[in-house]
């Protein structure tokens, strides 16, 4: 099972070392940014694994965020809606300028 928070502070105290969980993490930090496969998009938060993820859809602020969406849904999905329509042009003009070009390729 998943530990999030405090549940996992309380297990085993490591000294540390090259093999922590902390300094794999603090390792990983160190990178920059990492491929976005654990991303929650209504939060604009991204997650360095599995666990993580699933810590954060049970965390208050991301709960706090999906009662927003479910108040006013359509609201929401037409601004996604829009930003993506905006930066897919944008990337058209960009990379493509004025050359015909399928937009499935492009997407």
């Amino acid at each position: 099972e998943a530990l999030c928070g405090r549940e996992r502070q309380t297990m085993g105290k490591d000294k540390g070392g090259f093999l922590s969980p902390k300094a794999i993490g603090n390792r990983i930090k160190a990178k920059g940014l990492q491929k976005l496969r654990w991303y929650c998009e209504m939060c604009q938060k991204q997650c360095r694994d599995e666990n993580g993820f699933k810590c954060h859809q049970t965390s208050e602020s991301h709960l706090r965020q999906m009662r927003i969406f479910q108040e006013n849904p359509q609201s929401i999905m037409e601004k996604y809606s829009k930003e993506f329509e905006e930066n897919f042009i944008e990337t058209l003009h960009r990379h493509h300028n004025t050359k015909r070009v399928h937009s499935n390729l492009v997407y």
